[in-house]
């Protein structure tokens, strides 16, 4: 299936992975306290995209129906009452999908610029350091691990690198904000490899000093996260 692109398609979507998890649950299929399948067998089962998919795990999260464990999958804590309403739920994914359009916007606002400020101040100690972070980035990909407290740090310590004091106390202000563009429920594999090509890229840039390349790479990274997070195709720059 496609990624859906209009709301009524989405409002479908959504309520189509609610009602096929209480199908499972009336089945007997699945009951409090089991692990579901894959992210990819249920969005291949429920013929969801699963950018889509993610969303409706994301907003029946916060309802403490689900929970995602770290290195252990995603986990139904209680049943899904049928008298609870799904168009409630449908709403509050609209409204989460819509903030996060509003944090990748205001990424890709900021963070070109802080990227190519970085590229003319930054001290190859933190180059350095920048090196270290997607090493150990690209270590916890391997090994199953969440990557990203280590994306987050990136992009911290590279807003501290633009050498501008106010956008470094901007970016750490809003941090928790941005923090959820990078939350559990949005994660792949797939994303996390691309976001560590995209850092590796915008390492490059910053070691030639180049800030028109860095702000290009920066462009290329947030528009591929944006494709992971909505499976919408990124912008080409």
């Amino acid at each position: 299936m496609p990624p859906v692109t209009s709301r009524e398609e989405r409002k479908y979507a959504y309520t189509a992975v609610i009602e096929r998890l209480r199908e499972m649950m009336r089945s007997g299929a699945l009951a409090p306290g089991d692990r579901l399948p894959s992210e990819r067998k249920l969005a291949e089962a429920f013929g969801v995209s699963r950018s889509s998919l993610r969303q409706a795990f994301q907003a029946l999260a916060e309802r403490r129906i689900l929970e995602s464990r770290q290195g252990d999958g995603t986990y139904l804590l209680t049943t899904i009452d049928a008298a609870f309403s799904g168009d409630a739920i449908v709403d509050a994914i609209n409204e989460q999908r819509g903030f996060l359009h509003d944090i990748i916007e205001f990424r890709r606002i900021m963070e070109p610029q802080i990227a190519a400020l970085a590229a003319e101040r930054i001290t190859p100690e933190t180059i350095a350091h920048l090196k270290v972070l997607v090493c150990d980035q690209q270590r916890a990909l391997m090994t199953g691990r969440d990557t990203g407290g280590f994306d987050a740090e990136f992009h911290q310590l590279l807003a501290a690198s633009a050498g501008n004091r106010v956008i470094g106390q901007v970016m750490q202000v809003v941090r928790t904000i941005v923090n959820e563009s990078r939350s559990v429920w949005l994660q792949s594999r797939e994303r996390s490899r691309v976001s560590v090509e995209g850092h590796l890229r915008i390492i490059d840039a910053l070691e030639a000093g180049d800030a028109a390349a860095a702000r290009v790479a920066m462009q290329e990274h947030i528009a591929e996260i944006e494709h992971h997070i909505f499976g919408e195709q990124p912008e080409k720059i």
